[in-house]
């Protein structure tokens, strides 16, 4: 029997089958179930639940908020000690470069706020640093140019203050390994077109005129941003808890009880 024959013979043969085995599958298969949230009756007679509002629309619950990663909601605290103690914790890890203080324009705060200078991440050799928090971030910093910057808001709050804290991470970008000498015999790429503001004498331009430039600078400072440090942020947040002794202030809001049946 030739190879052809006996492969149209088994193709003969299994194509019942697979038409028998797919519609058994097809009744076997459970119809698709819809996972809905249980539905809780509404007791008319029951308590209502605690921090319920009674207004014209019917009564509300307060439902918790979710809060983002770096900010935290205070106790209406002292706005000086709270401000000594943003500028303590920020001092550990970074150098302050400006503050801006909370001012009491006719009895309203507004908001403060504490930027710091750049700097350079710790190594795996400085220990007594705490900018990097983690394994991964001592390694990465001790390997490439990594830097921070921090800024600290204190923000009036209905339930007190609101601390902001946003650290931004980035990486330093060069154009050739430091001390290399390959590349500097090559050509430049740049045109010669007067853009930035670089004092060449232009067409139709007199002696003592200022230069103008025909475009916004477009080059960077040297420094990819690599986004927020969520670690640094959350550590921070942490500390300043600590030195006030409070606990955050959770945040609500309103959402109607169910109807009654």
């Amino acid at each position: 029997m030739s190879a052809q024959l006996r492969f149209a013979i088994t193709f003969i043969v299994a194509l019942p089958c697979g038409w028998i085995s797919t519609a058994s599958a097809q009744q076997v298969l459970p119809p698709p179930v819809q996972f809905n949230p249980p539905q809780v009756p509404y007791d008319p007679a029951s308590p209502l639940p605690p921090g319920t509002v009674i207004e014209s629309s019917g009564p509300v619950y307060r439902n918790p908020i979710a809060m983002p990663g770096n900010s935290v909601v205070i106790p209406p605290l002292d706005a000086e000690v709270v401000w000594c103690q943003l500028v303590n914790v920020t001092d550990d890890f970074f150098k302050i470069q400006s503050e801006q203080r909370v001012v009491f324009a006719q009895g309203i705060p507004t908001e403060g706020r504490i930027t710091t200078f750049p700097q350079t991440g710790a190594t795996l050799l400085e220990p007594w640093r705490g900018d990097s928090v983690g394994f991964h971030e001592r390694l990465e910093s001790t390997f490439q140019s990594i830097r921070r910057m921090a800024s600290i808001r204190l923000i009036p709050d209905p339930g007190g203050w609101r601390v902001e804290v946003s650290v931004q991470k980035e990486l330093e970008n060069l154009l050739r390994p430091m001390h290399a000498t390959a590349g500097g015999a090559t050509f430049r790429n740049d045109d010669s077109l007067y853009r930035y503001g670089t004092p060449l004498p232009v067409l139709g331009q007199r002696v003592g005129d200022q230069p103008r430039p025909v475009a916004t600078p477009t080059r960077t400072d040297g420094w990819i941003p690599l986004g927020r440090d969520g670690l640094l942020e959350r550590r921070m947040l942490d500390k300043i808890l600590k030195r006030l002794g409070v606990a955050t202030v959770p945040q609500y809001s309103a959402m109607p009880l169910p109807p009654a049946n």
